[in-house]
């Protein structure tokens, strides 16, 4: 079976399943401005059907084969469509080859991925499984945090979020929200928070030592989601030491 092929039957599979109440309670968490295609199915049933469809294939598909079926369906936008596809490809994540960087990069540039769903899926789905695989291409990521396009500054901080869980990439991972601390983009602050909030499960001590160097810099937002895990009393002494002075 093609990828051409493959695609098509997912599209058919996705939309026999299709759920407009679904559909309509999912598009609720996302901004009126996040471009979202849905066809209104629960994740566990978008993980059957991406089973199932890489049974069809497994012995039969190499890197090359997902990574086109990949392409088809990102290009069709539909939320369910991309993580299937999505799903395929990080399946060949021991074959994949250090192009898929610019790949990715294209695909988000492109709009395919204009929401934090699909971005974050991408990033720490397949981005990050590229990453365990090259490590040298860090620093490349982390350049991604200047770009103008907003999937792409996201992507750059959620890139590194499963390995700095882990204690890995924190050099990296601090950088990024560093450069990222000026943006004014509450879904830029939400990514910087998660990230840090994950730097500190392995390294806490580094982590409240960054929040009170910057302080004030930080945005509120970065704030409050990096300190989730912290006790209380130690939450309220940070927020109060990195809030800004009135004007």
């Amino acid at each position: 079976m093609t990828p051409r092929q493959l695609a098509r039957q997912t599209r058919a599979a996705l939309r026999g399943a299709a759920n407009p109440l679904v559909a309509k309670s999912q598009g609720r968490f996302f901004k009126p401005w996040e471009n979202i295609s849905l066809y209104g199915l629960k994740t566990p049933e978008v993980r059957r059907i991406e089973r199932e469809l890489y049974q069809c294939t497994r012995k039969s598909w190499q890197y090359a084969e997902a990574l086109a079926f990949c392409d088809l369906l990102m290009r069709d936008r539909y939320l369910e469509g991309i993580a299937a596809g999505l799903g395929v490809l990080k399946r060949h994540h021991r074959k994949f080859e250090i192009g898929l960087m610019t790949v990715a990069r294209a695909w988000l540039e492109a709009g395919f991925c204009d929401n934090w769903a699909a971005t974050d899926d991408l990033s720490t789905g397949v981005l990050t499984k590229l990453l365990d695989r090259f490590e040298n291409l860090a620093p490349q990521f982390e350049s991604w945090s200047g770009s103008p396009n907003l999937w792409v500054r996201r992507a750059s901080a959620v890139v590194f979020v499963k390995p700095s869980r882990q204690g890995c990439h924190l050099d990296s991972a601090y950088r990024v929200v560093t450069r990222l601390l000026a943006d004014d983009h509450d879904l830029i602050h939400k990514a910087s928070g998660w990230l840090l909030r994950e730097a500190g499960k392995t390294n806490r001590a580094r982590l409240e030592r960054f929040l009170l160097e910057h302080g004030p810099a930080i945005p509120r937002t970065t704030v409050r989601y990096a300190i989730e895990r912290f006790p209380e009393s130690r939450r309220l002494k940070i927020l109060e030491k990195t809030r800004r002075a009135p004007n």
